[in-house]
């Protein structure tokens, strides 16, 4: 069985509340802030886990090609994200008409688009969800090829990232499509290569030479994030809304990664630690909650309350389902006496 390490959880939590802080705040106070450098970084922190999360689920295993794409794997899948998203899906109906009522203001929007991802009563971050649908079919791949090539596969991501930045500017079906450049997978596939790399160094004791290079590729990063958001540096084959999120910046987040596994403890009692815990296994419920709460009620000048709100509902609801699950089964398994 795969060893469980609560630093994951850990940095989950804290990038989850960090989604909330970014959409809850103004742009002003997040560059005067320096944000850039912590809480923006919640989409590549959330990108480089599943990375590391699919380079240590290969462990020593040796897998075959016929074992990637099964029943069993689309069906966890399908209940972990599948089921999470269709009722926020339908709730996301539910009270985008019970919004009108109280408020006339019509919130929900049926478009084909819905199919990939996007809720009928859609806020901030709602591509998130999309690349996490592309995740399910293409992870298996890549942690396949990395187990048996690594290296390849390693450089194969990070020139497939490059020739899509390169092509997508100018293609029509993104420049007149945002979401769809928005939620592409091709632009994270660097950060997915990282986490594959960080899931072979963070458990392995720190070695000088790959500390220097973690921390020169961080660095380098750094200096890139400073210039694109607070100097003059202009990089025209990426989109204006993207240059920092791509492969000039994702190894940043993978040395902010690979500081709090290191930093952390594998377990802890802590009450602060045990809480983003928490807050981390809940993030997937806790994005669907907030893209729909956003989305309802777009309020810049309530961080606390946006933070309570959203953690509560989407940790209960993280928290409930399986039960909920459990026994709707039950019922059904129950056959009826007459």
């Amino acid at each position: 069985m795969r060893k469980e390490y609560q630093q994951i959880d850990v940095i989950k939590g804290f990038a989850i509340i960090a989604v909330i802080i970014l959409h809850s705040v103004n742009e002003e106070v997040l560059l005067d802030t320096y944000s850039i450098l912590h809480i923006w970084q919640a989409v590549p922190l959330f990108i480089i886990i599943m990375g590391l999360n699919a380079g240590m689920s290969i462990g020593n295993k040796q897998p075959q090609l016929a074992d990637l794409y099964t029943k069993t794997y689309f069906k966890k899948k399908f209940e972990r994200i599948g089921i999470p998203f269709l009722v926020i899906f339908v709730l996301s109906i539910v009270l985008g008409y019970v919004w009108y009522w109280f408020t006339g203001q019509y919130k929900i929007e049926f478009r084909a688009s819905n199919l990939m991802g996007i809720l009928p009563v859609a806020g901030p971050g709602n591509y998130f969800i999309t690349l996490t649908f592309q995740s399910i079919l293409l992870l298996p791949l890549f942690k396949y090829l990395f187990k048996w090539h690594p290296l390849t596969v390693l450089i194969l991501l990070v020139v497939l990232e490059v020739i899509f930045l390169l092509i997508s500017v100018n293609l029509h079906l993104f420049t007149r499509n945002n979401y769809l450049y928005s939620a592409a997978f091709p632009r994270y596939f660097s950060a997915i290569a990282f986490g594959l790399v960080l899931s072979k160094v963070v458990i392995r004791p720190f070695r000088a030479t790959k500390i220097i290079l973690i921390t020169s590729a961080a660095f380098i990063s750094c200096v890139y994030l400073l210039e694109i958001t607070y100097g003059y540096l202009d990089i025209p084959q990426i989109k204006e809304e993207w240059k920092t999120q791509n492969v000039l910046t994702f190894s940043y987040a993978a040395f902010m990664t690979f500081l709090l596994f290191k930093a952390l403890p594998n377990r802890s009692e802590n009450w602060f630690l045990k809480f983003l815990a928490a807050m981390g296994k809940s993030s997937y419920h806790i994005f669907l909650v907030q893209i729909v709460y956003f989305g309802l009620i777009n309020q810049k000048d309530y961080l606390l309350l946006n933070l309570l709100i959203c953690l509560t509902i989407g940790y209960l609801f993280c928290r409930f389902e399986d039960p909920a699950k459990a026994y709707f089964t039950r019922q059904k398994a129950v056959k009826p006496v007459c």
